[in-house]
């Protein structure tokens, strides 16, 4: 039975941020999940000379503009609904893969590596021979050193930046970071999920391991480094009050400066949003990226999963795509009429007539799918009619979220419960065919908003314990006990009888297809 709220009210006000690569949602909640207002700010991408060059990076003061501007028009919605004096915290979801570097005023030193860098892969590689392979990786830290992690990007500002940024440099800070930093002043800690991003910290201890920084060759970098790196912090311990001068410049009235608790990776925000933070329950996201992540208190018992920490204790089991709502997008052109496509989807028959695409328009290290082999394939063509397409599009994200769920179980998960979420999970079509391919009922979540709802509802849960401990209440308010509170679902989605043999047959082709691109 699920713990209830004993020192924060039933009235107070939770804000989630979701700084994602493609923008920023602020968002606020009542403490039963209810969306009261929400903020949507754009951000740009810097590619280099153009996007074939791989690179992809955020400019941090666009961040710290996005920030402050967000407070400012979500304290003026609670204004205008008379709830501004019940925001008592906030959460922040944020891509921990993406790091930059900040001087001792927080200003840039350069831009923030994003996530999905292409370029980062060369310099994994470098660093990674230097540490002698990822058998040493995972005697050091309990996990594997992935491509996207914070510590390929100290490998290639080895390369890329000059002695005097290395020297000028205050802060190496993760996306998280950063936000919560401009937020509340502090940008000299961290959380146990944004270590666990980094490559750096061992999962076992929450530490830094300064060892794994024998991927710098060069002997002073490691030193300045090592003294660049936050502190990790505990779930439970806020990172500070929103500050005085973000406060003042929003017009919050006095005394109404909500605490701000250590940032959640995406992933694990996502994750909470979605409602399955017990071993056994598995979250499906289906977003710019697809992801298929579960939760376990112990790390995989084989297989290639990515593993962090999530901070209040478990291992986080991820498996992340570079390719989701972006492939669709490149399928179905801009713009265009969902209501129209799904309906001529559903005249299509399960399997489309033997149309299959392999849906790579980005790499998938994970897959063996490199940047010269991101593109479109469709076999044995392309069909003409959109419906057509659009269908294709939906299996192959569908056999690709197979392809995860499969691993989770081969890992050791007992997989008790699915949960589906994202832009995508809007097409009830979408989450037919992915319940029909995987075999198993999906529930689906009422929010569509994952990442911000997990980044209020890890807030919620730190904020209750946060006030318990003041008190002198010694039970603490679970990361579960807040998604009983404020996660809620819609319904359940059943396979459909009629199509398994057909995605049975189809889930096969795709992975020898997927086979035969690797050869």
């Amino acid at each position: 039975m699920s713990e209830g709220l004993q020192c924060v009210k039933k009235s107070a006000v939770i804000t989630g941020w979701d700084f994602s690569t493609g923008g920023v949602k602020c968002l606020a909640f009542d403490t039963e999940g209810h969306v009261l207002a929400e903020v949507r700010l754009p951000t740009d991408i810097w590619f280099g000379d153009s996007p074939a060059t791989g690179i992809r990076e955020l400019n941090v003061m666009q961040l710290e503009g996005q920030a402050y501007a967000s407070v400012r028009a979500i304290a003026a919605e609670l204004t205008r609904l008379g709830r501004i004096k019940d925001w008592v915290a906030g959460g922040i979801s944020a891509t921990h893969h993406t790091s930059a570097r900040i001087d001792a005023l927080g200003n840039q030193v350069r831009r923030a590596i994003c996530w999905n860098d292409a370029t980062l892969a060369e310099y994994h590689a470098k660093g990674l021979a230097r540490l002698g392979g990822q058998e040493r990786v995972q005697e050091l830290i309990g996990g594997p050193w992935a491509i996207r992690y914070g510590l390929s990007h100290l490998v290639k500002d080895e390369v890329h930046l000059s002695p005097a940024d290395w020297r000028r440099t205050r802060r190496i800070a993760a996306h998280g970071v950063l936000a919560a930093g401009y937020l509340t002043g502090n940008f000299d800690v961290c959380s146990v999920s944004v270590g666990a991003s980094s490559g750096i910290m061992d999962l076992r201890t929450n530490k830094w391991r300064r060892e794994m920084l024998e991927a710098l060759e060069n002997e002073e970098y490691r030193r300045l480094a090592w003294k660049q790196l936050p502190k990790i912090i505990d779930h439970y311990t806020p990172v500070g009050a929103l500050s005085e001068a973000v406060a003042l410049q929003a017009g919050l009235p006095p005394r109404v400066r909500p605490l701000i608790f250590p940032t959640s990776d995406d992933q694990q925000a996502g994750l909470v949003g979605g409602g399955a933070v017990d071993a056994g329950q598995v979250a499906v996201i289906l977003g710019n990226s697809a992801v298929v992540n579960s939760s376990s208190k112990d790390r995989p018992q084989r297989g290639q999963l990515d593993v962090m920490r999530l901070n209040w204790g478990p291992y986080l089991w991820m498996r992340c795509y570079n390719n989701g709502a972006q492939f669709l997008d490149q399928v179905v052109g801009p713009k265009p009429d969902w209501a129209a496509l799904e309906q001529a989807a559903r005249n299509v028959p399960p399997g489309c007539d033997g149309i299959l695409v392999l849906p790579f328009v980005n790499p998938e290290p994970s897959l063996g799918i490199s940047q010269k082999d991101a593109q479109l394939r469709w076999i044995p063509r392309m069909p003409e009619e959109m419906g057509r397409r659009f269908r294709a599009a939906l299996e192959a994200i569908a056999y690709l979220i197979a392809l995860a769920v499969a691993e989770h179980e081969d890992a050791g998960q007992n997989i008790t419960r699915i949960t589906v979420s994202g832009g995508i999970a809007r097409s009830n079509l979408m989450c037919e065919i992915l319940a029909t391919v995987l075999n198993r009922p999906l529930l689906r979540l009422e929010s569509e908003e994952g990442p911000a709802l997990g980044a209020a509802v890890t807030a919620l849960a730190a904020m209750e314990s946060y006030l318990r401990k003041q008190k002198g209440i010694r039970k603490k308010f679970t990361v579960a006990d807040a998604v009983s509170v404020m996660v809620r679902f819609r319904g359940t989605v059943e396979p459909n009888p009629a199509w398994s043999e057909n995605y049975r047959q189809g889930l096969a082709r795709f992975r020898e297809e997927l086979a035969r691109l690797r050869e």
